[in-house]
């Protein structure tokens, strides 16, 4: 009887459509009780196939089939036959099954939550629709008279086991701006789960040395347990691997770890981020002798340590992965430990060359790079990349080097990539959505995917925004450039001259943008090009200022500041992400924007008399940039959550007591992993500025942790600049964190 009234409803919905009446009953079937992330997944997917037919399509909770046309999610309404078919083998993790039940009932399941999303997700895909970047606009969602409900019987599961991107500089903002962070994260996350990439297995592979073992638990009763420096046992560095208790403590807390998670892949037995590496006897001796004292190629000793968690580990969970980062000082492959088949290897893709493919021949760093990931793969068993999708925060067109990796490291055993998002940059979207479809199925045509991603997207521009994008990578034909992520480089890949070309370029775009949809993903990038052509024009007029400026250079530069701010409104509107990965504390563009406000004399602040911005590695002292810049002197252009980068440029701290100076200090760790000919002074001025007396140099072709006694020159003064002046040369990075001033 059942199937009666569906055939008379369906040959009754099918002369109404023809006659072009539009009625036509479908809905999304969850069963009750199911979770509210499921329950969210059928509203979109409901959502979706409104718009598709433009016919109200509702969500409906029922434990049975209803009458009429259904979608159903979940594995709750698969029949005994169809069930048994959901195993690991053919699903995996978050592998998923469209199967026609009849002609009207499509069962969209996976053996799990995340089979369930990416069942409903990797329909509409198979309908057409695209979700080509977060936010508004950027969706292609077909129009048809009715979705087909008969004839699928598809299996599929991703070829990577883990697909993460995740923004991390945006964490900074929860304070700051409360909506916006979660209003930014929930859009990226929507965009994840639509582009099924949300339901990885769950993994634990971040620095875990001082979660574990916290300083200020175990130093005082334990100090053995860290790392040995120039004879002492420090707090600040890594842990001694070698010791028998840190073993057993890491084993203990990665099995209650698994017992309280059934679900959980992987335990994390990462060192802590950079360097620190410990020197007790026992340590070095497994390192290869040219590395003991160093801070380099200590993979052997990170290896010996994750073997030996990992062999405890296996005897309560023999399924389960132990993991860690083969990043900074172990990086390198080791000469002799290999990995035992549980330890799982997230090689670390850091400061090489993102403006390339790894097996780009024109990279040098790549071609360093590629050794480690042959290296390590000839050993390991369990591979992840870790990935930096995003670093700059105005422009990141890297999306080759993103296709040609996947597919690259696909065919070495790879099976998960985590990419962290530090900006939501111009161009970072183009990869971001190649991650996500290749690391899903690397098998498919890299080309053909980007071309349906510039058609989707822009429609009868697309050949014109594709050759704005092309200026946008005119730096990879340089062999002498490479994209490592910081700042400074970004006038060497994007200079003025290129940035005016793309704005150019896309003038010819926009009037061939045919939807409201095409012409705003036009103006979005017109917006950004604005975004970074006023900076260079506000950094032109302050580089050059030598004293007051005349009237001709005071009205360019707040025509520039007023260019400035408007694009920033009008990215705000829309892209609530890129608009804060400008204003950080230490974004160039925010400091800029101070600079230019004070010269104008829009802002009357007197940065001597107390109101300074404070950065994240401030203790008493605070840092201002456009104080330094007041002065004639030059901020080194970046400061990134407790590190300071430099290259021939001065950072300056502004330090004030309330009664005069009995005792005085400054502690910072230093270290330039990369250039070992890099170097830093530490420098005061007792005139605001306007001279210097060097007080220590120091030759960074290492992880240093400094200390240095400043009571001598600060005793009976209440204030001093304190100065730290950088090696020049462009490939000199020195790095600077931790910055401790005391002052008593």
């Amino acid at each position: 009887m059942r199937e009666r009234v569906r055939t008379v409803m369906r040959l009754a919905a099918a002369a109404l459509l023809t006659a072009g009446a539009g009625a036509w009953a479908l809905s999304v079937v969850v069963p009750p009780g199911c979770p509210a992330e499921r329950q969210a997944v059928a509203a979109d997917l409901a959502a979706t196939l409104q718009e598709m037919t433009g016919t109200a399509v509702p969500v409906q909770t029922a434990a049975t089939p209803p009458e009429g046309s259904a979608v159903l999610l979940g594995d709750e309404f698969a029949p005994a036959a169809v069930r048994s078919e959901l195993t690991p083998e053919r699903l995996g993790f978050d592998g998923y099954l469209i199967r026609s039940l009849d002609d009207d009932t499509l069962l969209l399941c996976g053996r799990r939550e995340g089979g369930h999303m990416n069942a409903a997700y990797g329909w509409l895909r198979e309908l057409g629709c695209r979700w080509f970047m977060p936010g508004p606009h950027a969706a292609l969602i077909p129009r048809v008279a009715a979705p087909r409900l008969a004839g699928w019987d598809r299996f599929d599961r991703p070829a990577w086991v883990h697909r993460s991107l995740w923004y991390s500089a945006l964490g900074r903002i929860k304070d700051e701006a409360p909506e916006d962070y979660r209003a930014a994260t929930e859009e990226l996350q929507q965009w994840l789960r639509r582009n099924r990439m949300a339901t990885g297995v769950p993994v634990r592979f971040g620095h875990s040395f001082l979660r574990v073992l916290p300083a200020e638990t175990y130093m005082a009763t334990h100090p053995e347990y860290f790392a040995e420096r120039d004879g002492k046992r420090v707090p600040d560095g890594q842990l001694c691997t070698t010791n028998e208790e840190v073993i057993r403590i890491f084993a203990d807390a990665a099995n209650a770890a698994f017992d309280e998670d059934p679900d959980l892949e992987s335990f994390s037995l990462s060192p802590n981020d950079g360097y620190g590496w410990c020197h007790c006897p026992t340590c070095e001796a497994l390192d290869p002798p040219a590395a003991r004292g160093t801070e380099k190629d200590k993979a052997d000793r990170v290896v010996t340590f994750v073997n030996a968690v990992a062999r405890r580990v296996k005897e309560k969970h023999p399924d389960r992965w132990l993991a860690f980062y083969a990043y900074a000082g172990c990086v390198e492959p080791p000469t002799y430990a290999d990995p035992d088949d549980n330890v799982l290897v997230v090689l670390a893709h850091y400061c090489f060359d993102d403006l390339r493919p790894i097996a780009d021949p024109l990279s040098s760093a790549n071609a360093t790079f590629k050794g480690y990931v042959d290296a390590w793969g000839a050993v390991s068993e369990q591979m992840f990349l870790r990935e930096y999708y995003g670093r700059y925060w105005a422009l990141w067109p890297m999306w080759p080097a993103v296709a040609g990796d996947i597919q690259y490291l696909d065919e070495r055993h790879f099976s998960g990539l985590n990419a962290e998002l530090e900006y939501r940059s111009e161009g970072a979207e183009i990869g971001w959505y190649l991650t996500g479809e290749l690391c899903w199925n690397p098998k498919q045509d890299a080309a053909a995917l980007l071309d349906g991603y510039f058609a989707g997207l822009y429609g009868p521009a697309a050949d014109d925004m594709r050759a704005y994008a092309e200026i946008l990578r005119e730096a990879a034909a340089n062999p002498a450039l490479r994209a490592r992520g910081g700042m400074d480089e970004i006038p060497d890949l994007f200079p003025p001259e290129r940035i005016a070309r793309a704005r150019a370029q896309l003038d010819l775009a926009l009037p061939k943008a045919a939807t409201a949809a095409q012409r705003f993903q036009v103006q979005r990038s017109i917006d950004a090009m604005e975004m970074i052509g006023a900076w260079y024009a506000m950094k032109a007029i302050l580089d050059r200022q030598d004293g007051a400026l005349d009237e001709a250079q005071q009205a360019a530069l707040a025509k520039a500041q007023q260019a400035e701010l408007a694009a920033l409104e009008r990215i705000r509107g829309y892209d609530l992400a890129r608009y804060w990965s400008t204003q950080y504390k230490s974004a160039p563009l925010r400091s800029i924007l101070e600079a230019a406000a004070l010269v104008l004399g829009q802002t009357a602040i007197d940065p001597w008399d107390g109101l300074f911005r404070q950065d994240t590695f401030a203790h008493r002292a605070v840092s201002l940039a456009h104080m330094v810049r007041n002065e004639g002197l030059r901020w080194s252009g970046s400061v990134d959550d407790g590190y300071l980068y430099g290259s021939g440029a001065t950072a300056a701290w502004y330090v004030r007591a309330a009664t005069p100076i009995t005792r005085a200090s400054v502690e910072a760790l230093t270290y330039d992993s990369n250039e070992p000919a890099g170097w830093m002074e530490w420098r005061l001025s007792f005139d605001r500025g306007t001279t210097w007396e060097t007080v220590q140099r120091v030759d960074l072709n290492g992880w240093k942790r400094q200390t240095l006694d400043l009571t001598k020159q600060l005793a009976g003064r209440t204030d001093v600049v304190l100065g730290l002046a950088f090696a020049p040369g462009a490939g000199t990075r020195a790095r600077l964190s931790n910055v401790a001033i005391n002052i008593e």
